[in-house]
């Protein structure tokens, strides 16, 4: 029982986190900076910044972000978000270690909750317990077994 409203914590911290980041380069919510705003982002790490990139990133985040939120194919969406933050450390990782010097604490941080939702899954209070109990195909984990 305390595993699982763990796991909830975790991911609620994780989802919660990454889907306003997504909802702020997608539409420009939370004052964020919108897709032209993300292209220009992009475009200043000399990352590919040409229509649909942008778009199909901040897409993914808001996907990804809401899938952990979730518990939705936990193990998949964690690696997944765990990739794309991965790239942030790599762009960050020249400013230093601290990220009020914009460097790669913040997202390493959060790639290790991340990886903790990887190896745990998504617990009995996520949507993966919904999805196997109606045994979608393609879909295995073990998490939820107990």
């Amino acid at each position: 029982m305390l595993l699982d409203t763990a796991l909830v914590t975790l991911r609620i911290a994780a989802g919660g986190f990454l889907l306003p980041h997504g909802l702020a380069k997608l539409f420009g919510w939370f004052d964020g900076p919108g897709l032209s705003g993300f292209a220009a982002e992009l475009q200043g790490f000399a990352l590919p910044s040409f229509a649909p990139f942008p778009g199909i990133l901040a897409f993914l985040q808001t996907l990804l972000g809401l899938s952990v939120l979730l518990g939705a194919w936990t193990r998949l969406s964690a690696t997944l978000a765990m990739v794309f933050i991965g790239v942030t450390v790599i762009l960050n990782i020249s400013n230093g270690w601290f990220w009020n010097h914009h460097g790669a604490e913040y997202p390493v941080f959060w790639s290790l909750v991340l990886f903790s939702l990887l190896l745990m899954g998504g617990g009995h209070y996520s949507l993966d317990t919904l999805i196997r109990r109606y045994h979608l195909p393609g879909y295995e984990d073990e998490c939820c077994d107990s």
